[in-house]
């Protein structure tokens, strides 16, 4: 091995090292709350239809980490279901007071979606979800993301400005197919590959006031094609207004090969331009104009 790579595999064992040992830190101040801090919704999308056939799974593991820890409600979007499967909408909320299910049916589907490799649109799923929620801030996340200990340490202590929004770096982690442990310190030490940070975020973690996301009406509703770059152009929608991009800490991915950072496919949908700034959605962004059918306790179909 030349010096050159001995170098290099000295500065990855260093950086691993130092990413242990400030998260190991870290997670023994957890517990360490403010009973001032605001309230904290996260907004996730998804269905049954094996898009990692452990779907259902890493969806509990990282509600269940983000509620313990800081999220106050979760609103999951159950986007255009498989007729074949059972809805995710009702062990969900069975197992988790906080959550609250909208089901989007294949019908409202079709009428957003003009790219027939799309089976969800993701943004447009997160605008319903933004839309309904009703904590003081809201997290526009994924299914397979866990939030970090450092952001979770920050926003428990911080006053957040209502006039800034807050992006994240992202850190992929390994997770085993049909893992059944919840997620834990170990998952905290150890990194399968760090995404570099950028300012407008990498679509896995957007942080706004309640306030802000209502003014600039959640992300571009005319996107009927896209899916890979609308979260970016949602955080750009926002710096429009006036309000400044920070960044808040990490959050963790659990790793999966349908992943757009392991290769992107048919399913991620046509990248969303960024020119046409700032956008504007209809009054009745998110569905707003639905009506909401009551399926069980905290389960609605938007009709």
């Amino acid at each position: 091995m030349t010096i050159t790579g001995i170098q290099y595999r000295l500065n990855q064992a260093g950086q691993r090292t130092a990413f242990a040992l400030r998260n190991a830190s870290t997670f023994t101040r957890l517990k360490i709350s403010n009973g001032n801090r605001p309230s904290l919704a996260a907004v996730m999308v998804g269905r049954n239809d094996d898009y990692m056939p452990d779907f259902k799974q890493r969806l509990q593991a990282t509600i269940a980490w983000n509620i313990r820890h800081l999220v106050d409600e979760v609103i999951f979007i159950e986007w255009n279901p498989p007729p074949e499967r059972e809805l995710l909408a009702y062990d969900l909320t069975k197992q988790f007071q906080q959550v609250r299910v909208y089901v989007v049916p294949p019908e409202l589907h079709t009428k957003v979606c003009h790219n027939t490799r799309l089976p969800l649109m993701e943004y447009h799923a997160k605008n319903v979800g933004i839309r309904r929620a009703t904590a003081d801030w809201v997290i526009a996340t994924n299914a397979d993301v866990a939030l970090g200990v450092d952001t979770i340490q920050q926003l428990k202590k911080a006053l957040l400005p209502e006039e800034m929004a807050f992006t994240a770096e992202r850190i992929d982690i390994d997770w085993k197919e049909w893992r059944d442990q919840e997620i834990g310190l170990r998952d905290c030490l150890r990194y399968k590959r760090i995404i570099p940070y950028v300012e407008l975020g990498t679509g896995d973690f957007l942080l706004a006031s309640r306030a802000l996301w209502h003014k600039v009406r959640g992300y571009d509703e005319a996107l009927l094609k896209h899916r890979i770059g609308c979260d970016v152009r949602g955080a750009a929608q926002m710096m429009s207004y006036g309000a400044g991009i920070s960044k808040v800490g990490t959050i963790l991915h659990l790793a999966h090969p349908t992943s757009c950072t392991e290769s992107v496919q048919p399913h991620h949908g046509e990248y969303a331009p960024m020119d046409g700034l700032p956008y504007e959605n209809s009054d009745g962004w998110g569905l707003g104009d639905c009506k909401e059918v009551a399926l069980a306790e905290r389960v609605w179909r938007l009709e």
